[in-house]
């Protein structure tokens, strides 16, 4: 439909608001409470356009203006974000009309009411949207004089999130998310009129994805307690990269100041996590700048004693003094780049070790064939086996996406479109789309269809005995696009039979497939040839091993003969080695991931200070110089290149939104060992008093209010 913004013509979808058909002219127009994932609710009032549009006659004809349709205006400003667009019509904003530049003045006057105004010292850090707007649409003066409203400040809502009352303008992004997207009712507001303030019922915050609210609150409000005080917007080193923390591979962003990781926020990739994040990648981060291991290790006399690189790869070569290279052992963790599992392979391949495992993984590869937005607009998901929490946070999230109808936001040459009208409060969900069997305990309140007991979930599934598995079995039988997510406690089990029992189904159903894999990075490196050979000891015989290498693997035992370990923190296995290596994190590395989807996604480096810390790479080629032998992987562009001969892919330049590129085949063997997924590691929890932004409790707030006295006046 031709639509016209301050005299630009437009050929827009329909269904378009009139806040995305502002930016789609290139114009500007500020808004508050309206998000890309959340529905339009015109809380704010800020987004206020001049509208009009033709109008017909009782014939049926246009009612023209000399040669032109005659545009009739509506008599006040609108708000954009809840105006949908119709054909012909014309939209003014502030750039052309006076009226709208007014207005949007006045109502940032009147959202700045009862507004704090502690810009210089609020602890949002000078990442907020209000501060910004107002400097660019405000008066820059206020005509109330009278006293402001004082609210609690620095309310604990939970141990991550704090709220500060009086900062809050009722934007109700944060109450619409709860609602809209977790499925968790907890915010509201209370009270009405001047009265009104924001406030969660006893009991604080959930936990899983209660972070989301501090990255989409527009002012000071709602504020990530592990971040604040840390530095200002301006002082970070702001990088692009994806969380490693499980295998959906979000988009963040690392913040870091002074060569410290202080925050994470989520960035937008539409097709993994939209624009959210869990609470564990975006609280726990901590681990990467805190009591790191920054200089080698040697082991002299019993005990561990600093060195540097030379004298390490000096004590390696007098340990392995001897020992044949084909007795080292070599194993890794399943969350390293797709170049670093090339680069050992190529070592374990120069070296003639058939030792070589990574971890965790599991003994079979179930080929996946759905993706995550198969996953949103899918009309019936069963979840079987998988504790969604633990193994990957955001696929929940994907699901009750599809419960509310699987709306994806249409995409503008402006990016998302920032008021999808289709989206509603309270949105209508269809639980009768999901079943749950077994694990996903916090899942199973939002399905349909419930069957407790995950052990041979799967074999049960295939030939159910029970009203409820037989109803989960025509939920997939019955549905156009269904998917069958597995988690856990299905692919620790998974044999020859249940595969082709799987496979049966899949092919007599049209069901897509999504398993979870163990690690970030498990279903990228199966393609790599990380198991033991034959002859080889796997992972779980690592005592055994004459000689072993393990990279960032805490198994709390070591090989029987010379151990040296790659790792970030002095672990239990690092304490017990003869040679422990300073490793960087998955915040520190270039390089490649594959999801649980198959997409490739680039890893980017932030500018942490790690000391002498190195990735695999590096310190293969330093294993490998110790061992007396020249690996072929010596840096980041000759294991890319390896890549592109292996896999058949060109890893060098990849979108920020990843790609799906077949990687040809995967290898597996027996583990021996039984993987429970676990989210928050020990070192990913959080001390806000350690980083110096401890929460307030309820003395201290009140000792507070005492020093200072009743709060009042104009400040």
């Amino acid at each position: 439909m031709k639509v016209v913004v301050d005299d630009i013509e437009l050929d827009l979808p329909a269904g378009t608001s009139g806040l995305d058909a502002v930016f789609a002219a290139g114009r500007d127009v500020p808004y508050f409470c309206a998000h890309p994932y959340l529905s339009p609710v015109g809380a704010c009032r800020m987004c206020l356009v001049e509208s009009g549009s033709p109008r017909r006659n009782p014939d049926g004809t246009l009612v023209m203006e000399g040669e032109q349709p005659k545009i009739f205006w509506f008599p006040k400003p609108m708000a954009a974000c809840t105006m949908q667009v119709t054909e012909g019509m014309h939209i003014r904003t502030a750039k052309t009309s006076d009226v709208v530049a007014k207005a949007q003045a006045g109502m940032m006057e009147f959202t700045l009411l009862n507004h704090p105004l502690d810009c210089p010292t609020c602890d949002k850090g000078g990442a907020c949207e209000l501060q910004d707007r107002a400097f660019e649409y405000g008066y820059g003066a206020s005509r109330y004089g009278f006293d402001r409203r004082h609210a609690e400040k620095h309310f604990p809502l939970s141990d991550f999130v704090i709220l500060d009352q009086e900062r809050c303008i009722h934007c109700k992004r944060c109450v619409r998310y709860f609602e809209e997207v977790p499925g968790q009712e907890v915010l509201d507001f209370i009270e009405r009129g001047g009265h009104t303030f924001i406030d969660t019922e006893e009991g604080g915050l959930p936990t899983g994805f209660q972070g989301n609210i501090t990255d989409i609150c527009p002012v000071g409000a709602l504020l990530d307690n592990v971040a604040r005080f840390r530095g200002r917007n301006w002082e970070y080193d702001h990088t692009p990269t994806t969380c490693t923390l499980c295998p959906v591979g979000c988009a963040i962003t690392v913040d870091a100041r002074n060569g410290r990781l202080e925050r994470v926020v989520a960035r937008e990739n539409r097709e993994v996590n939209e624009v959210w994040i869990c609470d564990a990648g975006r609280f726990g981060h901590v681990f990467a700048s805190e009591e790191r291991l920054t200089r080698p290790l040697v082991r002299v006399k019993g005990e561990l004693r600093e060195a540097d690189w030379d004298e390490a790869i000096l004590a390696i070569r007098r340990g392995l003094g001897g020992l044949n290279p084909a007795d080292l052992a070599l194993y890794l963790n399943a969350d390293s780049t797709l170049e670093e599992g090339a680069a050992l392979e190529a070592l374990a391949e120069l070296i003639g070790t058939p030792s070589v495992d990574h971890w965790p993984r599991y003994g079979a590869n179930v080929e996946t064939t759905a993706t995550l937005t198969d996953v949103a607009t899918a009309d019936a998901v069963v979840v079987l086996g998988a504790d969604l929490g633990e193994e990957a946070p955001v696929l929940e999230l994907r699901v009750l996406e599809m419960l509310r109808g699987g709306i994806l936001p249409p995409e503008f040459p402006h990016g998302t479109a920032i008021a999808d009208l289709r989206l509603v409060e309270r949105p209508t969900r269809h639980p009768e789309r999901l079943a749950v069997i077994g694990g996903a305990p916090r899942l199973s309140a939002h399905a349909g269809l419930r069957v407790t007991g995950g052990q041979r979930a799967l074999a049960r599934l295939l030939r159910p005995d029970t009203d409820e598995l037989r109803a989960a079995a025509k939920l997939l039988a019955q549905a156009k696009k269904p998917v069958l997510i597995l988690g856990a406690d299905v692919l620790h089990s998974v044999s020859r039979e249940l595969a082709a029992g799987l496979s049966d189904l899949v092919t007599r159903t049209g069901t897509k497939v999504l398993a979870i894999p163990a690690a970030p990075n498990s279903r990228g490196l199966a393609h790599l040839n990380l198991v033991p050979r034959a002859g080889g000891l796997g992972y779980d015989r690592l005592a055994e091993a004459r000689a072993a290498f393990l990279s960032r693997l805490d198994p709390g035992r070591r090989a029987r003969g010379f151990t040296i370990v790659h790792d970030t923190h002095l672990t239990a296995t690092a304490r017990l080695a003869d040679v422990v290596l300073p490793a960087v994190t998955g915040y520190e590395k270039r390089g490649t991931t594959v999801n649980l989807e198959g997409r490739l996604l680039p890893l980017r480096q932030a500018a942490l200070e790690a000391g002498e810390g190195a990735d695999l790479i590096r310190t293969l080629t330093a294993l490998a110089e110790a061992l007396g032998v020249r690996t072929r992987i010596r840096g980041l562009k000759s294991a890319q290149a390896l890549l592109a001969e292996r896999l058949g892919v060109d890893v060098t330049d990849l979108p920020n939104s990843g790609v799906i590129r077949p990687l040809g085949r995967t290898f597996t063997a027996p583990t021996g060992l039984t993987f429970t997924p676990r989210l928050w590691k020990e070192r990913m929890h959080p001390n806000p008093e350690r980083r110096g932004s401890r929460v307030p409790d309820r003395a201290d707030r009140i000792a507070t209010w005492e020093r200072t006295g009743q709060a009042g006046g104009d400040d």
